[in-house]
């Protein structure tokens, strides 16, 4: 009786504790620029913070793989995902039924979509792009790529790397910026939020520089962070970061590292509207391609 007894309450508390234990996994090659090391050590102080806060023991995940990461959220392993919008698009159809509530880091607070622009100089006295152009983009921007060859699709029926003679990649927007304003290339892509920042650092770029073609205001601006479904408790314990300014102070290392100013909500709309957008991009490549 005593060893039944014995086992009873063992096998209780170790479900007790697999309850209140929950792991979090973030995918932080394909987010941005800043390095792997700075963000996991202030993803890590951030869930000691929400640990003591909530009572659950939080603890992190850093997989090898986005593989890695969607069948951990699917079979359950993980309560919650921070994942890049385009990885979250390529595999959607396997996340969907599990998708509970959705963030996004925001740029402006209370802002949680944004779009791109494609700009060109403003000398020029035509308004289509020259296939023997350069282009400069970010080189961890998954989704201005998209952007980019939805635009291209449509006008010129072709994709961004059979249309531009040169494609170039840098780390900063400033750099991509710059590379327009020097005439180093003949037309750059960057988000909004982006350019209106350089602008008021630089006027002088607003007068040499014009905007070709801008996306729809749909996009999350770096990636997206997903709950699983059912799990209320982290839920909460996510939206009590988002809507109490302590709270966000406490995350500042993070945001401060994507240079951003919140964590908001990304209702289904708002995914609805961007995987509507995905879906018109596939199908114009398998159009034109």
């Amino acid at each position: 009786m005593f060893i039944r007894l014995s086992v009873l309450l063992l096998v209780s508390f170790t479900l007790l504790n697999a309850e209140m234990t929950k792991t979090i996994a973030f995918y932080t090659k394909n987010i941005a620029k800043v390095s792997d090391k700075d963000v996991q050590i202030a993803i890590h102080k951030i869930l000691e913070v929400g640990s003591r806060r909530s009572g659950i023991m939080l603890q992190e995940a850093f997989p090898e793989s986005v593989d890695a990461i969607v069948n951990g959220f699917v079979d359950g392993r993980y309560a919650l995902i921070t994942l890049n919008t385009y990885d979250v698009l390529q595999n959607y159809r396997q996340i969907q039924p599990y998708i509970g509530q959705m963030w996004t880091i925001a740029k402006k607070k209370k802002s949680p979509k944004m779009r791109y622009l494609l700009l060109v100089k403003r000398s020029r006295s035509k308004n289509f792009l020259d296939p023997k152009a350069k282009v400069a983009m970010l080189n961890y921007d998954y989704m201005q790529h998209l952007y980019l060859d939805s635009y291209l699709l449509k006008q010129y029926h072709k994709s961004t790397q059979n249309f531009f003679h040169k494609v170039e990649y840098f780390s900063s927007t400033s750099q991509v910026i710059l590379k327009l304003f020097f005439s180093k290339v003949e037309a750059c892509v960057v988000s909004e939020h982006a350019y209106n920042i350089a602008v008021e650092l630089n006027p002088q770029l607003e007068k040499s520089l014009k905007v070709l073609d801008m996306s729809d205001k749909i996009f999350p601006s770096i990636g997206l962070t997903i709950a699983r479904k059912g799990d209320q408790k982290i839920v909460e314990l996510y939206d009590d970061f988002t809507y109490q300014k302590k709270d966000i102070k406490s995350l500042s290392n993070v945001l401060m590292l994507y240079k951003a100013e919140a964590i908001v909500p990304f209702t289904r709309d708002d995914m609805d509207k961007v995987r509507e957008f995905y879906l018109s991009y596939l199908a114009l490549k398998r159009k034109y391609e």
